[in-house]
């Protein structure tokens, strides 16, 4: 299949990121949490209940330990996060959502729920689903 339209497909998905993004930050920000950056959001996507290691995080996120670490270490500063012993490895820590992380985590899914709700009107119920299902299959 030969595609005419000149502009990378990527450059549409990044449009979506891009808008999700600054649509998300702008109303954390009036909501009071305006130190979260873009680059924490990889620590609330991917940290677990139980809590999870710098090095897990740092792996999922692609990143680095020392990148992952720098951003652990803010959100522990500004109460986000708190660590405790990891009960596998008594030298190793976890980290974990505190109340204000998890309030911010449930804030930040439901700002980019009611988001995508407005993607979900341009294209209907329907075509949104199929496009959901589509870019869970390319991802995988």
């Amino acid at each position: 299949m030969i595609m005419s339209d000149p502009i990378n497909t990527g450059a549409y998905l990044r449009e979506l990121l891009d808008a999700l993004v600054a649509n998300l930050h702008a109303q954390l920000a009036a909501a009071g949490h305006s130190v979260i950056r873009p680059s924490h959001g990889w620590v609330f996507q991917y940290i677990t209940d139980e809590g999870s290691r710098v090095t897990e995080l740092a792996a999922k996120a692609g990143i680095t330990k020392q990148s992952m670490s720098a951003l652990v270490y803010q959100l522990e500063e500004w109460g986000y996060l708190a660590p405790k012993p990891d009960p596998a490895d008594r030298r190793a820590q976890l980290y974990c959502l505190t109340s204000k992380g998890t309030e911010l985590r449930k804030l930040g899914r439901g700002i980019n729920q009611r988001f995508e709700q407005q993607w979900a009107q341009k294209l209907g119920v329907a075509r949104y689903q199929q496009f959901r299902e589509c870019l869970q299959v390319l991802g995988q």
